[in-house]
């Protein structure tokens, strides 16, 4: 007569681990793909959101495969991507900059954290953002390395890194490695949208 085996609570728990350990790597994977470029490369859509980026972009008068270049580097079309200084979203905004000066130009509330993850207001805020500093060196051959390199680093540190003669080279007078870094790679992506349109 074979014996009836006897069931243990303990055979629960393997199921239950196992699904705790997938759920905390599928959120781990989700908020923390902007930050790992070799993973990033491989799993992300940089196709997404192309209508709400053509919109803001043609708002600020900024090339849309700019801002998608932008968004790649920063937040590899992860809309819910949060960063370890406390930028929020697609276009990586932080409450304590972007987001300020945005709310004091347009005399309003800046928006809570969760409204910045709403992909239309962070897409607005970042591109008038970026359409401020592509103003402010419009003058300059390479203005687009000196907004990106503003809105990496910051006004302070662009202004010294700007050429004495506007037609000058900007990208090697980037003293910061990780700006320069983030530059290229920005431009770089944004030569090959402009060169792949049909």
């Amino acid at each position: 007569m074979k014996k009836k085996r006897k069931f243990r609570p303990v055979y629960l728990l393997i199921p239950a681990l196992l699904a705790a350990f997938a759920l905390s790597a599928v959120w781990y994977w989700q908020n923390r793909l902007a930050e790992n470029d070799v993973i990033g490369e491989l799993f992300y859509d940089d196709t997404l959101y192309a209508d709400e980026i053509r919109e803001a972009a043609g708002k600020y008068d900024l090339p849309p495969e700019l801002i998608r270049a932008l968004i790649k580097k920063e937040s590899r079309f992860n809309a819910r991507a949060t960063g370890k200084a406390g930028e929020v979203g697609l276009m990586q905004i932080l409450p304590r900059g972007a987001v300020a000066d945005w709310a004091r130009i347009n005399k309003c509330r800046p928006p809570s954290r969760e409204e910045l993850f709403n992909v239309r207001t962070n897409l607005d805020i970042g591109c008038w953002y970026l359409a401020r500093a592509m103003r402010k060196w419009e003058k300059y051959r390479y203005r687009m390395h000196l907004a990106l390199a503003e809105y990496n680093a910051g006004a302070a540190n662009t202004a010294r890194w700007k050429p004495a003669d506007p037609k000058g080279e900007v990208l090697s007078r980037i003293d910061f490695p990780g700006t320069r870094e983030y530059v290229r790679d920005i431009m770089e992506s944004y030569y090959g949208y402009v060169t792949a349109k049909p």
